[in-house]
């Protein structure tokens, strides 16, 4: 057996216990106070100093000098309920049904281990434990809060749970990762009045109406269909009573792509409907516009890595892809400044529940596989690289 994945084993009691208090106890968005406070002090209990880059965005830094190798966690739950009968189950309407909760046990297990042989480190590992990912934003903000300004970074690493498939099996895709996310929030403001009077009122519910339908026609008629694109409306409506035509109605989706060419044209159309019919039909409206990109898998680290993951989890274990994640990551904002790799680490089995289902259940034997597979990357990759490392 693999040495670093010993070590992860002997922790797995508490890769366990970190996981199911973090479950236990989720919380969601930007601010994770409690989360990140449960980290930060993990870490120090380990020797690791702590840093904040933003108020729930923490990293670690280990070894010193050399090529640098970042490896990220995400720690956001869902504002969702669980329903899976869990001796551990969330103590609040939120849930950790992405497994957020595994990703932060890993990397706090590939941080004890990575602690354990930092004199024997041939560089740097910076550990990225971030907030917000599912609303497209934690990346984000502790980039533009200087995370690469401050630290030279070589590679970067992510994992993600995935309960369709079975533990001591990983799965990647070179190239375009993920697909990207345009997501709109729009409030039409009409003008109410008594439904036995409409020629006094503006009905905003017509024009959310009117825009549902044309961008629901937009990706099967301006879309080349050669490439895959996804237009979904999510929310949408508003009122209070059959006899009110109401003054506001929201309209909420999303767009996803694969094709940069294909996301410009399709997110600049959506865009154009919603205002001109808006205006065509007497309304006003104001929007709100979030973009998270696709991931980008560097073919080369891909190359790199791979044979490292291969030394946990043995050869023939690690698979490679030939499609997309359909759904978006915002490890993205990270693999534009710097090669990344982002790989799905099997927590479940076939016909399990999938992700953001509220039955989903992940096995727990991902969680010592997920941090040997991080603390081994990281060792090897900078054992490689060690020659054309910047010593300081």
């Amino acid at each position: 057996m693999n040495q670093i994945l010993e070590m992860a084993k002997e922790l797995e009691d508490e890769l366990v216990e970190n996981r199911r208090h973090i479950h236990t106890n989720p919380e969601i968005g930007l601010e994770l106070e409690k989360t990140t406070e449960y980290v930060v002090n993990k870490l120090k209990e380990m020797g690791i100093e702590p840093e904040y880059i933003t108020n729930s965005g923490v990293i670690a830094k280990l070894g010193k000098g050399g090529k640098t190798i970042l490896l990220r966690a995400d720690m956001d739950a869902l504002p969702m309920d669980e329903n899976a009968d869990l001796s551990f189950k969330s103590c609040n309407h939120n849930a950790h049904l992405c497994g957020h909760d595994i990703h932060t046990a890993n990397l706090l297990g590939a941080a004890k281990i990575l602690k354990e042989k930092e004199s024997e480190l041939k560089g740097t590992v910076i550990l990225m434990f971030q907030p917000g990912e599912e609303v497209g934003q934690g990346a984000k903000s502790m980039i533009d809060a200087g995370l690469f300004k401050k630290n030279k970074v070589d590679a970067a690493l992510a994992l993600h749970v995935n309960p369709e498939i079975e533990p001591g099996k990983l799965e990647y895709k070179k190239g375009v990762a993920s697909a990207s996310m345009d997501a709109f929030l729009v409030k039409v403001q009409g003008r109410g009045a008594h439904s036995s009077t409409p020629h006094l009122g503006i009905d905003p519910l017509m024009i959310v109406n009117t825009i549902y339908t044309m961008l629901n026609s937009l990706v099967g008629k301006e879309a080349d269909p050669f490439q895959t694109a996804v237009l979904t409306i999510g929310k949408m409506g508003g009122g209070t009573a059959a006899n009110i035509i109401p003054d506001t109605a929201v309209l909420e989706g999303g767009l996803r792509c694969f094709d940069k060419e294909t996301r410009n044209h399709l997110s600049k159309r959506v865009y154009e409907i919603i205002d001109e019919v808006t205006k065509t039909m007497r309304g006003s409206y104001t929007v709100q516009k979030f973009y998270t990109p696709s991931v980008i898998n560097d073919a080369k680290l891909c190359d790199a890595l791979h044979p490292y993951i291969e030394e946990v989890v043995g050869e023939g274990n690690v698979a490679l892809s030939e499609k997309p994640l359909s759904g978006t990551e915002d490890f993205s904002y990270v693999s534009e400044e710097v090669p990344s790799m982002y790989l799905w680490l099997g927590a479940g089995k076939k016909d399990n529940y999938p992700l953001h289902n509220p039955n989903v259940i992940f096995d727990e034997k991902a969680l010592p596989i997920g941090a040997a597979v991080l603390a081994n990357c990281a060792i090897r990759w900078l054992e490689d690289n060690v020659n054309n490392g910047e010593e300081e």
